[in-house]
């Protein structure tokens, strides 16, 4: 029987959400979170987030920074084959829970210009356009703008 989990991210994940990463390089280009960085961030608080877990592998994660009375966004991926299937809208249901836990009034997160089908995921799940980052994701050999987009709790 195939067991899934949304469970709290820990430092112990970030090898594995690396090594998920560099596995779908399609989907992030050179905009990798190495291991190193993941579990400092992790270990010191800065993040805090969720990964989707499939039969004891990660197929999904989601990691956010609380700043002031909101939290920023910085990822939430999942495998393709999952998609569509509701891990990124449990994501989301996750960081609201956390958001009225501590009282907090908003979230952010920007998505690149290019990635339609985030921006369609977020303007579903109540996400407003807020503003553009001019050149804020490094592709191969070029720079796309980033969407701020906004969600009032």
């Amino acid at each position: 029987m195939n067991k899934s989990y949304i469970l709290p991210l820990n430092k112990d994940h970030s090898k594995e959400i690396f090594m998920l990463q560099k596995k779908n390089l399609r989907d992030f280009g050179s905009n990798i979170w190495r291991t190193e960085e993941l579990e400092n961030s992790i270990k010191n608080s800065i993040f805090q987030g969720f990964i989707f877990s499939l039969n004891k592998t990660i197929n999904g994660f989601c990691f956010f920074k609380k700043i002031d009375d909101f939290i920023e966004i910085y990822s939430i991926f999942v495998v393709p084959e999952f998609r569509n299937k509701g891990v990124a809208k449990n994501f989301l249901d996750c960081c609201l829970k956390y958001c009225k836990e501590n009282k907090l009034k908003k979230i952010v997160l920007d998505v690149n210009e290019t990635n339609f089908n985030a921006i369609k995921f977020y303007k579903k799940h109540n996400f407003i356009f807020s503003g553009r980052r001019k050149n804020y994701y490094r592709n191969k050999e070029s720079f796309n703008d980033s969407f701020t987009m906004l969600r009032i709790i």
